[in-house]
């Protein structure tokens, strides 16, 4: 009876899994035969078995096992199952079972199954990729004679799959313009942009609107084209602006795609502007043939150092350069070369000049330099001369006889370099005389006195002069006084003239 449960039992195996079936059964069939003991051990037996249709044709999946034909009661060994997926599609939870009569003591198994209990194992062995194959090794031991059927089987999902790759659209935009520049100099702009996704980008776009006071070629907004960008290309677009106005201008750009992602980026850059004034200081007044000296001083009042500033100072006609200092005259002009003047470090010149003739002279100064506008002054000296009178007087004859007439003559003659004015003359007679006339119209006698009109002005090198006659009346020692006094003689000029009366 033992032996036909055996050989059902192992008839059942092999409609699940042909492998190790015939054996088993020519096994439980010869059982009872007397052992050979010399007869050498059976070689293990390997079969396969596909699933789910049994034949190779229609089947996802092939199991492979391999077991010993015979074993030792109390020695271990093992059996094993080769899975391997037929197609070139993946295979989903793969399941391999495994139903082992109870002659079998199982102790363990690569890899651990997954389920154990009623003389059944299960190994969920999740995914196999196409053509891939797996190994299940099972170990254990007999304590007793007899037969151990082991029947195994498997079930799976087959999986239809597509890979859909998602990526990302993502952009990046800087901007470098120098932190610090003049207003006369350009101003060097880097626009980079650059896909930092993983998707392509196309339509893309950058606008860069500049900040008031700051234009690039007589505009105030560009565009720039990048269409295309593959993930991890950039591309760069350059131009040069131009300040219009100082201080810190802050510049804005914006990138955009057709996939919609934008950036922006901003640069700031700070304007700075030397601004040259000049200021004149001269000699107020100078006599002619005197020196004198006119000074200019240059400071810069703006935030950056005036680099290249020269100044040229225009010589007034009538004036002799007796010293340029440290500038250079020539054809009517002097040039000083400043070099670079720092903010808060002004630089002074001067120049030395004499005139041979009165006047106000203007003394113009213009300073610039290669990024200051220019700027320009003037200041002024009045040259004037000296007034000098010369009074000269005579009398003709000396002596004179009572009753008789001399004649006084008195010359005034402006020797100095500048006019005089106001020019008042009066002859006072003494008593052993009296006057009678006068040459010079407008002459007027009162008693002893004969006062001549006032002159205006008597210009250098000019003289004038004036008789007047005058009648012996006592006999003496006469002694005539000749006063004069002009807007430049402060303490009246006065002078005698002794003539004998007999």
């Amino acid at each position: 009876m033992k032996n036909n449960i055996q050989s059902i039992t192992s008839a059942i195996g092999c409609l699940l899994l042909i492998t190790g079936c015939a054996q088993q059964q020519q096994q439980g069939k010869y059982n009872a035969a007397p052992a050979q003991v010399s007869t050498p051990a059976p070689a293990p037996s390997a079969n396969i078995a596909y699933f789910p249709s049994g034949s190779i044709q229609g089947s996802g999946l092939s199991v492979e096992k391999t077991a010993p034909a015979q074993v030792l009661v109390g020695q271990p060994y093992q059996y094993s199952y080769v899975v391997s997926n037929l197609t070139d599609a993946t295979l989903e939870n793969v399941v391999v079972m495994d139903r082992v009569t109870s002659d079998f003591t199982p102790s363990d198994s690569d890899p651990a199954a997954t389920s154990t209990g009623d003389g059944k194992a299960s190994w969920n062995l999740g995914t196999l990729a196409p053509k891939e194959g797996k190994t299940i090794t099972v170990k254990g031991s007999s304590a007793d004679e007899g037969v151990v059927t082991t029947c195994g089987w498997a079930t799976y999902n087959p999986v239809l799959c597509q890979d859909i790759q998602v990526v990302k659209a993502n952009i990046a935009l800087t901007k470098t313009e120098p932190s610090d520049v003049l207003i006369c100099d350009p101003i060097p702009t880097t626009l980079t942009v650059k896909n930092t996704g993983s998707s392509a980008l196309t339509g893309v776009e950058i606008t860069d609107n500049l900040p008031s006071g700051m234009t690039a070629d007589g505009k105030s907004s560009l565009t720039f084209e990048a269409g295309a960008l593959a993930p991890g290309a950039s591309t760069n677009f350059q131009y040069n602006a131009t300040a219009t106005s100082t201080g810190s201008l802050v510049n804005n750009a914006k990138v955009t795609s057709t996939e919609g992602v934008t950036a922006s980026a901003s640069a700031t850059v700070n304007v700075h502007q030397p601004v040259l004034a000049i200021s004149c200081k001269a000699t107020d007044q100078q006599y002619m043939g005197r020196k004198f000296d006119v000074s200019y001083t240059v400071s810069d009042t703006g935030d950056a150092p005036a680099a290249g500033s020269k100044l040229e100072v225009i010589v007034p006609a009538g004036l002799n350069v007796v010293s340029a200092g440290t500038g250079q005259a020539a054809n009517g002009k002097i040039d000083y070369d400043l070099g670079t003047v720092d903010t808060n470090n002004p630089q002074t010149v001067s120049a030395t000049f004499t005139s041979a003739t009165a006047g106000t002279f203007d003394f113009a100064g213009s300073v610039s330099g290669s990024c200051a506008a220019a700027a320009s002054t003037t200041c002024e000296t009045k040259v004037v001369g000296i007034p000098a009178i010369l009074l000269e007087k005579s009398d003709n004859p000396d002596p004179v006889a009572v009753g008789d007439t001399t004649v006084y003559t008195v010359k005034v003659t402006n020797q100095g370099t500048a006019d005089d004015s106001n020019v008042a003359i009066s002859i006072v007679v003494d008593s052993e005389l009296t006057p009678v006339s006068s040459d010079q119209p407008g002459a007027t006698i009162n008693g002893q006195t004969v006062t001549f009109p006032v002159i205006p002005t008597l210009g250098a090198k000019q003289a004038v002069t004036y008789t007047i006659v005058a009648k012996g009346v006592t006999p003496g020692d006469a002694h005539t006084k000749f006063i004069l006094s002009s807007a430049n003689v402060t303490t009246p000029i006065t002078a005698e003239e002794s003539t004998t009366v007999y």
